[in-house]
């Protein structure tokens, strides 16, 4: 966490445009708006707004190694002007593995909105990306600790990740105020925000699971 409660930076890899007026009614515009990371710095320069969790999430890092390679402790307390090391190595017990449903039998996953999928994992996407009907809830996809609330950059404003266990984070990426604060518990299901009509038939939710810092599908883990 940032010692500067209040500044809300989020700092995340991909961005979803909402439908502009010429697309197709209730079918939202989905484009690959990344930022540039290559070659990913040796360091970085903590900025107002940022967490350990959300450094982490954007350089495609596992937390656990990036606050053992800066010598951080829970519940990681960094600093604007702070420089951390971003040259991480996992311990051999925590190296990767393919996901599955059974790599993680003590969470029970579930879809964060029963919407329709809009464009899948793969090809450029780290996640799945939905159209969400006005009046739908979005929810967490299992039990875990809100550890970055806060507003993107791009096309979408909002911004929540959530952590599961040492291994597993998901994110959810939306246009709507969200209902969650950093540091909640939060129960599978619970609603994060909902959608509210903004004279559109659908709104976008981009959704991420992330093992060790590395993007899975979510096909893999959720029922």
């Amino acid at each position: 966490m940032v010692a500067h409660p209040g500044q809300t930076i989020a700092i995340f890899g991909l961005t979803v445009l909402l439908a502009s007026s010429c697309a197709t009614p209730g079918y939202p515009v989905i484009e690959e708006r990344s930022p540039i990371f290559s070659p990913r710095p040796a360091t970085y320069a903590v900025k107002a707004g940022d967490t350990l969790y959300s450094i982490g999430w954007r350089f495609s890092l596992d937390v656990q190694g990036l606050a053992r390679a800066n010598g951080l402790r829970p519940p990681y307390t960094i600093y604007p002007g702070q420089s951390l090391r971003l040259v991480v190595q996992l311990q051999p017990n925590r190296r990767p593995a393919p996901a599955s449903k059974a790599t993680h039998p003590t969470l029970s996953w579930r879809w964060p909105t029963n919407s329709r999928v809009v464009r899948d994992y793969g090809r450029g996407n780290k996640g799945i990306d939905f159209a969400v009907a006005t009046g739908a809830a979005v929810g967490a996809s299992a039990t875990g600790e809100v550890v970055y609330a806060g507003n993107g950059l791009g096309g979408y404003q909002h911004l929540v990740i959530i952590k599961h266990d040492t291994r597993y984070l998901s994110a959810y990426s939306f246009n709507q105020p969200m209902m969650v604060r950093e540091g909640q518990q939060i129960e599978a299901g619970q609603t994060l925000t909902e959608i509210g009509g903004r004279g559109r038939s659908a709104q976008a939710l981009h959704f991420e699971i992330r093992s060790n810092g590395e993007p899975v599908s979510p096909r893999s883990l959720l029922p």
